[in-house]
């Protein structure tokens, strides 16, 4: 498994919350809301993995 650093964790935060951010954008057309889904489950697994990645040491 590879190693889930602070920089991971940062990218793909920022990714997520870019793809949120873009959804919310677009809330007014047929893909914001599921853009918004996306960024915000995104941004879950990425907590949930780093729990799961204390959790398993």
């Amino acid at each position: 498994m590879p190693e889930f650093t602070l920089q991971t964790a940062a990218i793909t935060t920022c990714i997520a919350a870019g793809v949120m951010t873009l959804g919310f954008a677009a809330r007014e057309t047929r893909w914001g809301t599921p853009l918004m889904m996306a960024g915000i489950l995104g941004l879950l697994a990425i907590i949930g993995y780093g729990i799961v990645d204390l959790v398993t040491i």
